[in-house]
């Protein structure tokens, strides 16, 4: 984040041609779902001092919801003139819907939209450094564990990763800028083109991007298990876990589920709130399971990032033989 503040500071007082300060870090009592998504800092710009609600992950990030967030943020602010939203990246989309609801914000070394200074600035001569993310998004992921599976496309080009991933060439790009901000692959030019190689070994980019990676699943629900078409199920969760392992297999069934695959039945599946005889537990996962599913089941990496946080020392042994397994190119 220091870095994003120094960035921050140097793209504003370019534009503004006002000297700009990156104060201390607000201390507000917020609710956790808040203080999870949002940081707050005092910004300076000129003589006039505003609250920065720093974003700290923008893939799940609608200006509505952040609106009625806001309302919670900036209760009780005292000495600032106003607020500005300051993110490391966000889609065009979402910008435009910022501009639409006049919201303040800043996307350094892209965009820059603030009413109150009478700036609204597309400053895209102006690239600065990329910036490591604590944790990389969804897409991102998605890119890591296609190389670590033994599926990147050669070349790999944000073109031919969209088209293997099934995500736009502007969302396969911004991945390849997590990548090299973190240090996690190199990308080099060639012609017009970017390209992504991974030069040390898959062990080496597997121990380094652990700790930028989350688990893949955003819920879990639970329905009988004959709603949901054996055509579609993908053992997930312990019951994957089983089968690459000692453990015994749990007495619900774990799945996972796309976005896709989970909206075409969730009309039809009845959510049961308790475990019940013909039960089964569907992991909602962040991005496709599908994507590399073998042997009708998730893929290790993306299993492990989902059961690592798993207080059960069955599980962790579990999870230490599975990997023991993995062979590294």
């Amino acid at each position: 984040m220091e870095k994003l503040g120094k960035y921050f500071v140097e793209y504003v007082s370019e534009v503004a041609g006002q000297p700009v300060t990156w104060g201390p870090r607000v201390s507000k009592q917020l609710p956790q779902y808040l203080t999870q998504q949002y940081d707050l800092f005092e910004i300076a710009i000129g003589r006039r001092w505003f609250l920065g609600v720093l974003l700290k992950d923008g893939g799940d990030f609608r200006p509505s919801v952040f609106e009625k967030h806001l309302r919670q943020i900036i209760t009780n602010a005292i000495g600032q003139e106003g607020y500005c939203l300051i993110a490391r990246d966000l889609p065009g989309y979402v910008r435009q819907r910022l501009v639409e609801r006049q919201i303040p914000f800043v996307v350094p070394g892209h965009q820059l939209h603030w009413p109150e200074l009478g700036l609204a600035i597309k400053a895209r001569k102006i690239k600065g450094p990329l910036v490591p993310v604590s944790t990389v998004s969804p897409a991102t992921q998605v890119v890591l564990i296609c190389a670590l599976t033994g599926a990147m496309p050669v070349p790999a080009t944000p073109k031919t990763l969209a088209e293997k991933l099934n995500y736009t060439t502007m969302t396969m790009s911004r991945a390849l800028d997590e990548i090299e901000g973190n240090d996690l692959g190199q990308v080099v030019r060639a012609g017009r083109e970017r390209r992504l190689d991974f030069p040390a070994s898959m062990l080496a980019l597997w121990q380094h991007a652990l700790q930028f990676m989350r688990t893949p699943v955003r819920e879990t629900v639970r329905i009988k298990e004959n709603q949901l078409p054996p055509a579609i199920r993908i053992k997930a969760g312990e019951t994957a876990l089983a089968t690459q392992s000692m453990l015994v297999p749990p007495k619900e069934p774990v799945y996972a589920l796309g976005r896709q695959a989970w909206k075409e039945i969730t009309n039809k599946a009845e959510q049961i709130p308790v475990e019940d005889t013909g039960t089964c537990r569907v992991q909602l996962w962040r991005y496709d399971p599908t994507l590399f599913v073998r042997n009708g089941q998730v893929d290790s990496f993306s299993l492990y990032l989902s059961l690592r946080d798993e207080e059960d020392e069955r599980v962790e042994s579990a999870l230490e033989e599975m990997m023991e397994k993995t062979v590294w190119s």
